[in-house]
């Protein structure tokens, strides 16, 4: 289990996506948590869209590079490597853009090959329990690595 004396926060944010309406901003829920935070913590790693049963997750370019390579050699040591793919795809901008804006190392674990995304297909139906292990695992054994 996790160092008992490091907090570790499960936080739930909204408002990340605006469907793009006109006027309305993008990362609200984000943008406030960071604006309140009163201690910055060590690493922020965001999970958003891993529950696909073809997982293929690769680096996200505005992601923090030194916590990208330690969370995807982790995912290698585990026999990951072929759903943590070792190579930058897309440049997003997602929930974890604040925390970086703020100075906090981030990183956006996101399969963004995901083709029922934004679409009325998105059903609870297409989650796969096998990919939401691999990406737990992963970062559980990542966490348990930090000092």
């Amino acid at each position: 289990m996790p160092d008992k004396s490091k907090p570790i926060w499960l936080v739930f944010l909204d408002a990340e996506d605006n469907g793009n309406i006109p006027g309305w901003e993008w990362l609200l829920g984000s943008r406030y948590f960071v604006s309140k935070l009163e201690t910055k913590p060590q690493a922020v790693i965001l999970l958003d869209m891993i529950g696909d049963e073809n997982l293929n997750i690769h680096i996200e370019r505005n992601s923090n590079i030194e916590l990208s390579d330690e969370i995807w050699s982790t995912a290698q040591l585990l026999g990951y490597e072929k759903n943590f793919i070792n190579t930058p795809k897309y440049s997003i901008s997602d929930d974890h853009i604040p925390f970086i804006e703020a100075g906090i190392p981030a990183v956006d674990i996101i399969d963004f090959d995901y083709p029922y995304w934004h679409t009325t297909a998105d059903t609870i139906d297409k989650i796969s329990a096998d990919s939401l292990a691999i990406v737990g695992s992963t970062i559980l054994f990542w966490i348990n690595q930090q000092n």
